[in-house]
């Protein structure tokens, strides 16, 4: 019990103080635009994934439009899935690694409805240790790192909206492909923090 109270108190004090300093996980790197209008579609119009692709859009003082007539680019999300599934068991037959993927399919137009981008797949996959007796802090682990999925899947997306916007502003008829060092980059996996004292990784 002493365990799982322990680790929960440092998985909350470095939640706190990462959200304090105004922290942010890899993958929220800011991207610059050349452009100032883009309309977003998807099935899920009000999910995580959309709110986080608007708020990066924001950061980059790029106006998401309601209406797709009045946007520069059109970003239309068709797929969405998400997963979880144990990679390894431990003692008892439970579950001491969990695997988390998340694919995005999408393609991006112009506002004469060109396509830009054509459909592709954004994916990012990330693993962790499960520990029953730190549930709590095992579950805003978790959280922490689809946030960081999602944003990775982010950055994808909007890495490939710049070259698109890039090429057509140059003339270049072929879309040029996002540097390969970037995109590895952007599907790092998390390091966990190791809380010192009783060897518990926390977020």
């Amino acid at each position: 019990m002493r365990r799982l109270i322990t680790t929960f108190v440092a998985t909350a004090i470095t939640t706190t103080l990462l959200s304090a300093c105004g922290w942010h996980l890899r993958g929220s790197t800011s991207i610059p635009l050349e452009i100032n209008s883009v309309y977003v579609s998807a099935q899920d119009s009000h999910g995580a994934l959309i709110t986080d692709l608007k708020r990066a859009l924001a950061s980059n003082d790029v106006s998401a439009t309601p209406s797709a007539d009045d946007a520069q680019y059109r970003i239309y999300i068709s797929r969405e899935k998400q997963q979880r599934r144990t990679v390894s068991v431990g003692n008892a037959a439970l579950a001491a690694e969990y695997e988390l993927s998340l694919e995005v399919d999408y393609r991006i137009e112009d506002a004469a409805g060109t396509l830009t981008v054509p459909a592709t797949t954004a994916s990012n996959v990330r693993s962790y240790s499960f520990d029953s007796n730190a549930v709590v802090a095992k579950a805003e682990e978790e959280r922490l790192i689809q946030q960081e999925m999602r944003n990775s899947i982010v950055q994808q997306i909007l890495t490939r909206l710049r070259f698109a916007s890039q090429a057509q502003a140059s003339g270049t008829a072929t879309v040029p492909q996002p540097d390969p060092d970037a995109v590895r980059e952007a599907q790092q996996p998390i390091e966990p923090l190791t809380d010192e004292n009783n060897g518990q990784t926390s977020p």
